[in-house]
């Protein structure tokens, strides 16, 4: 019998062949709902494996991002297992999925936090900073976090399973899950966290840098289509998004083991956090 990850990604995989990694939101009322989804997808495939589905709309809003910038200020427990409260007004119950992600990036399968708002509980998954439970989050936390938290973005909200890879022990590289994720899209390295501009609509509240993968050109229409690309899956069509695409990755940064290590400018220190994501099937936007 078929188990229910295995009827999930029939249709995901159905979408995706007609549509790449977006969907229309008629299609997902259809549907299966992401978390359901993502939840199928976790029950079978533990850390690294995991799925994005965040909607750029809900992670660039200035009041999620004012709220992440609190959250990296803090323990994310504030006593008895709560967040920090941040009201409705603030971010709204349908785009609470952005503090999800942040739990979800950060902490492990046995760490949790609940919305004070909501009483949603949110369970950790891919362990990137563990410490934030209790501390600040520190440089390297911030960079992880940041990263796997863009590259869990997808403009429709679409759920689509991916491998994150990367210099932490967290994501180091599997070699029993690396063959079923045979995509390698790109590599995302950014801090929102530390970022001071602000929030008044006129900037995009950070910058995050994007740098494609391998034959990803040859599969998605050609080197002057991948810009546009990484706009849509991250940015969506929002005017205030912070997306800086370097171009392939073997010109932009260098190998740091199986990895690579970036440059946010020319002047810049290497940052060594980056998160690679791979995909089981090749879905280009």
């Amino acid at each position: 019998m078929m188990t229910l990850l295995g009827r999930v990604l029939l249709l995901a995989s159905i979408w995706a062949v007609f549509t790449g990694c977006g969907t229309s939101e008629d299609e997902l009322e259809q549907g299966l709902h992401p978390i359901t989804v993502n939840q199928a997808i976790e029950d079978e495939r533990p850390p690294p494996n995991g799925a994005n589905g965040t909607r750029p709309s809900c992670f660039w809003a200035a009041g999620s991002q004012q709220a992440l910038r609190t959250l990296g200020a803090a323990a994310l427990d504030q006593g008895g297992g709560f967040l920090t409260s941040f009201p409705l007004s603030q971010i709204s119950e349908d785009c609470r999925e952005v503090l999800r992600s942040a739990v979800e990036c950060a902490l492990t399968p046995d760490q949790s936090v609940s919305d004070p708002v909501t009483g949603e509980t949110y369970t950790g998954w891919w362990g990137l900073a563990p410490s934030w439970l209790g501390s600040v989050l520190n440089t390297d936390g911030r960079r992880y976090v940041t990263a796997c938290m863009v590259q869990r973005l997808n403009f429709s909200g679409t759920t689509v399973p991916i491998l994150l890879e990367g210099p932490h022990s967290a994501i180091a590289q599997n070699a029993t899950y690396a063959p079923q994720y045979p995509i390698a899209e790109s590599t995302v390295f950014g801090d929102l966290f530390s970022s001071t501009t602000l929030l008044d609509g006129l900037l995009p509240a950070f910058n995050v840098y994007v740098c494609w993968e391998g034959l990803l050109p040859q599969m998605c229409g050609g080197i002057l289509n991948l810009p546009l690309l990484f706009a849509e899956r991250i940015c969506d069509d929002l005017p205030l998004c912070g997306v800086m695409t370097l171009g392939p990755c073997g010109l932009s940064c260098v190998q740091n083991g199986p990895y690579w290590q970036c440059k946010p400018n020319l002047l810049a220190p290497w940052w060594t956090q980056t998160v690679r994501v791979k995909l089981e099937t090749a879905t280009c936007q």
